[in-house]
């Protein structure tokens, strides 16, 4: 197999793994509120939108690098009541979070891949 063909076949196991497994929700405190009744519900969808991967020198068992870019529907609301948001209207934790769902589940598949997200 050629350098090329491992880049896409690596592309389409990503684009797999990734929008498998594409939906999250939760819920999140509102800020500086006294109240545990003060809370947003979020949920989120995101598909992959591009692939951009390249082979690099062994480093920490990373034989491929690169970005993953998503495009996300976010939405968040309170008892029913939902409102479309960019990803960064969430708190820096929650998409922490769910960062880190994704890059778990790539990771878990393909530990060679080490990728970072950026979100549209």
């Amino acid at each position: 197999m050629t350098p090329k063909e491992k880049i896409n076949k690596l592309d389409g196991l990503i684009r797999r793994i990734v929008n498998k497994d594409n939906k999250m929700e939760g819920k999140y405190t509102m800020p500086y509120s006294h109240s545990d009744d003060d809370y947003a519900d979020w949920k989120i969808k995101f598909t992959v939108n591009r692939v951009v991967i390249f082979p690099k020198d062994s480093e920490l068992g990373c034989k491929y690098s690169g970005t993953i870019y998503l495009d996300a529907d976010v939405m968040i609301g309170f008892e029913g009541d939902w409102e479309e948001y960019g990803i960064e209207d969430l708190p820096s934790w929650v998409k922490d979070d769910i960062e880190d769902k994704i890059l778990d589940n790539i990771e878990k598949f393909l530990p060679m891949v080490c990728v970072d997200l950026t979100f549209n």
